[in-house]
């Protein structure tokens, strides 16, 4: 069943709209401008586990033009589309170094960089402030507290997509796609 095409678009299509509904939902409440896409970052897991990266990479780059276009918040589908929307599509890659220390230095090598991308456009694309006014008087510090809780919060993110790989294999997998049915 999984090699039939319409089976294909269909599971491809119907988790591309829910990603593009969770980025969306990201605008209407307040403070979710990282957690949405984070969310819609994960739901690209089974998209990799039935269909591989090619078809994952597909579905990335359909919700990415989407969130871009429809989303009115702007720095959310950045975050999307710099960040959470291709991490889960290198994760099993990165997962394969055999060396930890090797493995989660470039895990926060492309982490950081992404951020660094991520200001960058919407500083001098979107034309947005890093910091808000109140914040100018202690920007340096400021700067380094955000780098060091979005490298645990990325710490943690990875950690869990792990473990809703995990979940997803060995608790979902079976019941959405019977033995019979595969």
């Amino acid at each position: 069943m999984r090699n039939r095409t319409s089976f294909r678009v269909a599971l491809c299509g119907v988790l591309a709209a829910l990603m593009v509904v969770v980025m969306l939902l990201g605008t209407l409440i307040p403070g979710t401008t990282y957690l949405c896409p984070a969310v819609a970052g994960a739901f690209l897991l089974p998209v990799v586990w039935e269909l591989g990266g090619r078809a994952g990479g597909l579905v990335f780059a359909a919700v990415s033009l989407l969130s871009l276009f429809l989303a009115p918040d702007k720095q959310a589908a950045l975050f999307f589309v710099l960040l959470f929307g291709w991490y889960p599509l290198l994760r099993p890659r990165l997962q394969r170094l055999r060396q930890v220390a090797v493995r989660w230095v470039v895990k926060f090598l492309l982490f950081n960089l992404a951020l660094v991308a991520i200001a960058l456009v919407t500083v001098f694309v979107l034309g947005l402030p890093l910091f808000s006014p109140e914040e100018k008087g202690g920007t340096v510090l400021v700067l380094i507290g955000t780098l060091v809780l979005g490298n645990v919060a990325f710490v943690l993110y990875d950690i869990l997509l792990g473990r809703l790989g995990n979940l997803y294999v060995m608790r979902l997998r079976p019941k959405i796609f019977p033995k019979g049915s595969l």
